[in-house]
């Protein structure tokens, strides 16, 4: 069968309105043709305008239908319902709630954050990590398919750092106890996300068990922050993590904020695709940079807690934003520039179905947003996600801008 004709313009943008208004949907122009396989939605969620200010208010969701060669936009306003802190769609969580404990327990004196949950593709079950700020302990949340909490398990963990994203191995949930934490001034002044850099709070890593009422194994590490974390597997005695690392987060500082950053400064500064290798047997802990300049990064979701090979995200390049894939195996590495004056989202692997090479890792679509701030435009982009300097196969135009979404996701037909 012949492949899919390519879209045959340069660089794309692309975007969700946020306008307050009812469930709506449109058609949207395609160029290029769609992949036949592609059949499902393409959904993000964001805080709603109104309501921006306010932890746990009401979000937009908007998603994108693909199939029969046809694309069509759906949007909605819902609200946050702390009963089912996972909701109806895990990945798409809120990250902050109000305060409130999964376990019915009364209010707690801040808010409740929610690292991104991650699904154990052999259960189907959804696990993340609840903070709760001034409790002096987290929980570990495993839900359902339906975003229903089967188990809440209370571990030790002080401060109330904000956990943006866990891993999971065949036996661990890897947690990540970073200098970025809860502050309580910031809070009362309504700020909507109060957490900021402490340079004098040690870093570590945690391998939480995910069965049992064990407290996490702790390992130090040098002061960082990480928003994505890619996969994490177990090999030999060893525990093995990928993620995106950020020398700091969340740091105000005035340190030499009127100075241009000289070369050598920013590169200190720049997220890097990281790995954290943890020998279990002499608690001993290596790191090391993968590739520099990664933003944001992630694996084929079927490989979840398995070693993996291909990692797929995007960088800051000389011409804008790129898409890459990052081959762990020869150290190859593919890139698309998708040009000047676009930002790029975060991109989604989309398995193939029916593909010449069934089930083996990598063998799917990346699709992608990238944003035309200045044309107030948008384009969601697909890629064969093995050949990313092919060009995408399909464009679809979207003619409005959006904010940054704090969640996107997959949703098969």
């Amino acid at each position: 069968m012949a492949a899919p004709a390519r879209a045959s313009h340069p660089a794309p943008a692309t975007a969700f309105p946020v306008a307050d208004r009812p469930s709506s949907q449109e058609r949207l122009p395609v160029e290029g043709v769609l992949p036949a396989d592609l059949d499902g939605c393409f959904l993000q969620a964001f805080p709603h305008p109104a309501e921006a200010g306010r932890p746990g208010g009401g979000f937009v969701l908007s998603g994108i239908r693909l199939g029969g060669g046809e694309a069509t936009r759906h949007r909605a306003r819902t609200t946050a319902r702390h009963e089912t802190p996972l909701g109806p769609l895990p990945a798409l969580a809120p990250p902050i709630r109000l305060a409130r404990t999964v376990t019915g327990a009364p209010r707690t004196p801040g808010h409740v954050t929610l690292a991104r949950p991650v699904r154990d593709p052999s259960t189907r079950e959804w696990h993340t990590v609840a903070s709760y700020p001034g409790l002096g302990h987290a929980e570990h949340l495993t839900a359902g398919p339906d975003g229903v909490v089967s188990r809440a398990q209370p571990f030790t963990l002080d401060g109330a750092p904000l956990m943006h994203a866990v891993a999971l191995t065949g036996r661990h949930v890897v947690v990540f106890d970073l200098p970025v934490v809860y502050r309580h001034a910031a809070a009362l002044v309504g700020a909507r996300l109060p957490y900021a850099w402490r340079p004098d709070r040690p870093a570590r890593v945690g391998l939480l068990p995910r069965e049992g009422t064990a407290e996490p194994r702790w390992f130090p590490v040098d002061p960082c922050y990480v928003f994505h974390a890619v996969n994490a597997y177990e090999e030999e005695g060893r525990v093995i993590v990928d993620a995106v690392r950020r020398p700091r987060a969340f740091d105000a500082t005035p340190d030499a904020s009127d100075v241009a950053p000289d070369a050598a400064s920013a590169a200190q500064e720049r997220p890097d695709l990281w790995r954290w290798t943890f020998d279990l047997a002499t608690g001993a802990v290596h790191e090391r940079a993968l590739a520099p300049g990664w933003e944001t990064a992630l694996a084929d979701e079927r490989v979840c807690g398995r070693a993996h090979r291909h990692v797929f995200g995007s960088r800051e390049g000389a011409a804008g934003p790129e898409l890459v894939r990052h081959d762990l195996v020869t150290g190859g590495v593919q890139a698309y520039e998708l040009g000047r004056g676009l930002r790029a989202g975060r991109p989604v692997f989309v398995p193939r179905h029916g593909g010449q090479h069934g089930d083996a890792e990598g063998d799917g679509w990346i699709l992608v947003f990238a944003h035309d701030d200045a044309h107030r435009r948008g384009e969601l982009l697909v890629f064969d996600a093995l050949d990313l300097p092919g060009g995408p196969y399909a464009a679809v135009r979207v003619p409005d801008a959006s904010p940054e979404a704090y969640r996107a996701v997959w949703l098969p037909a």
